[in-house]
């Protein structure tokens, strides 16, 4: 199985919530990736952390951290063996704007 390490205060996350999402009130918001502009979507992401680097002191591995729009890597595999790979992102830690222990809910 592989892993990945982060350096210094580097911050790996997975499940970056993408997608079309559904306000409380009903309102649809379409993903960036699938409207024309680009802009109907664009919004803060949360997602998981799953490594971060020894000199991360804000962020910890199982926080849900929300972070400005774009503000992470283009998502990356993890092969796990016989397991389903990991798609994991580099996550732009001076871009993050709340931590949360579980996923908010809307």
């Amino acid at each position: 199985m592989q892993t990945i390490k982060p350096i210094h205060d580097k911050v790996i996350v997975t499940d970056l919530q993408h997608g079309e999402q559904k306000t409380k009130s009903g309102l649809i918001i379409l993903d960036d990736s699938t409207t024309a502009a680009g802009d109907r979507g664009i919004k803060p992401r949360w997602a998981l952390v799953h490594a971060v680097g020894p000199e991360q002191k804000d962020v910890k591995k199982g926080d849900w951290i929300l972070l400005e729009h774009g503000r992470w890597s283009q998502g990356q595999d993890l092969n796990q063996g016989d397991e389903q790979p990991i798609r994991f992102w580099l996550a732009d830690h001076n871009s993050i704007l709340a931590v949360s222990d579980e996923l908010p809910q809307d």
